[in-house]
């Protein structure tokens, strides 16, 4: 590919150090978002005996937190797009904080079924504005592996919301974890204000003709042209079901059908977790490595990763076995900065945080913010194990779509770089 000289064609052109500041705070504020929404698997005993809840009053508290994002997350990314993002993630970053506070002065199901869904909200414009900021700020040449890396802050900030959940719940209640982790979060919120930022102004538009384009009308045809984003996103959508609903529930599965004490299976499954520490940066230079030639093989990799977790965790789950759920673990995250990055290549970069703002929808409302609940419903039923089964039967057939999209994907993704040299965003090869 023509890319060598458009890689050092960056939309953010600052210090290193300020770009090393942007990451750490982006990275910390995403590894705080997972560990207050993975929190609720570890102290599922202490909030069932306090409160009285089933597996499905859980369920919905886990899915809560992916509904709100499914609201939110498409009209907050296009603010993204027309307003400062790092300002926009800077200030949802202290709202989901502060409803993580809130939680924990909660008395009953309702009062902390409506904070956190104010937790979603974190994710809803943070994904999007941060691997926008990323996409401006590091070459395309090493933008997978960057973002493997960022993304890592996600098992990391399971790992943190079990062990934090499982051990501070049993020395100092299930409130005092709620805290412990949404404080620092304002903290980060407020150093994201500081982050550096791009715009592309006006006069760049109407170089294309897109003046207009920003309009949420043409927005939304311009997304639906691209033949392949539809697509992939059903894929991520079913595979998004699988992971959201698999990972909450790991201290459960591990209490309940290995026999392992509940602080110590919260341990275990943060070790588990801490596994995507290797496995998403590896599955990113490997998208980096396969994808030189030929773009669409970054769609190969998510499907390899969600192919492998779908087939060794229904097959740990069932059998009861540490060993294979945990090597299905490994595997869980593997393709994910490969799917965040092919979402950003396939559309002009004026429209890269409306495409995750398309990506966070389909992720939740399609799939994820269903995985807890059908996890809930099917565990009170059948029990924790068949549950996982059923589960990994929706990641299998989400490698389906994944596959179908790979097919036009190389078209989508030379077609952005034409529209994105024609803008002078790209300097020809």
């Amino acid at each position: 590919m023509q890319d060598r000289q458009e890689e050092q064609d960056l939309l953010i052109k600052v210090p290193r150090w300020k770009i090393g500041y942007s990451i750490v705070v982006l990275f910390v504020l995403y590894m705080l978002d997972y560990a207050i929404r993975s929190v609720i698997g570890p102290i599922t005993p202490a909030l069932k005996a306090d409160l009285g809840l089933s597996d499905t009053d859980i369920g919905w508290l886990m899915s809560v937190v992916l509904i709100g994002v499914a609201i939110f997350a498409l009209p907050l990314s296009m603010v993204m797009d027309r307003w400062r993002r790092s300002r926009l993630v800077s200030l949802i970053s202290i709202v989901w904080s502060a409803a993580g506070v809130f939680s924990g002065f909660c008395i009953n199901f309702g009062q902390l079924f409506a904070t956190r869904a104010f937790v979603g909200i974190g994710e809803a414009g943070f994904v999007s504005g941060g691997m926008a900021l990323i996409a401006g700020m590091v070459r395309k040449a090493r933008r997978a592996f960057v973002t493997g890396i960022w993304a890592a802050a996600i098992p990391l900030g399971s790992a943190v919301g079990f062990l934090v959940g499982g051990w501070v719940t049993k020395s100092w209640g299930w409130q005092a974890a709620l805290w412990a982790i949404a404080v620092p979060g304002i903290i980060f919120g407020i150093l994201a204000w500081f982050i550096p930022d791009y715009k592309i102004s006006k006069d760049t538009l109407e170089k294309t003709g897109n003046r207009k384009s920003m309009a949420i009308s043409t927005t939304l045809k311009e997304m639906i042209r691209i033949k392949t984003l539809p697509i992939l996103y059903v894929g991520i959508a079913l595979s998004g079901c699988f992971q959201q609903g698999a990972i909450p529930w790991v201290p459960v599965l591990l209490n309940r059908s290995m026999g392992i004490d509940n602080a110590v299976a919260s341990t275990f499954s943060s070790g588990i977790a801490m596994l995507a520490v290797i496995s998403m940066p590896l599955g990113g230079w490997v998208a980096d490595k396969v994808s030189r030639r030929n773009p669409s093989n970054k769609v190969l990799v998510m499907l390899a990763g969600t192919f492998m977790a779908s087939i060794l965790i229904a097959a740990g789950a069932y059998l009861a076995s540490l060993p294979l759920f945990i090597a299905g673990g490994f595997f869980i995250p593997f393709g994910v900065s490969a799917q965040l990055n092919a979402v950003q290549e396939i559309v002009p970069a004026y429209r890269r945080a409306t495409a995750m703002g398309f990506y966070m929808m389909a992720l939740y409302f399609l799939g994820g913010m269903w995985g807890p609940m059908i996890m809930g419903a099917i565990s009170d039923v059948s029990g924790i194990q068949i549950a996982y089964v059923v589960l990994c039967g929706i990641g299998f057939i989400s490698t389906l779509g994944m596959l179908w999209a790979s097919r036009s994907f190389n078209a989508d993704y030379q077609r952005a770089n034409e529209i994105d040299r024609s803008m002078g965003l790209l300097k020809n090869g």
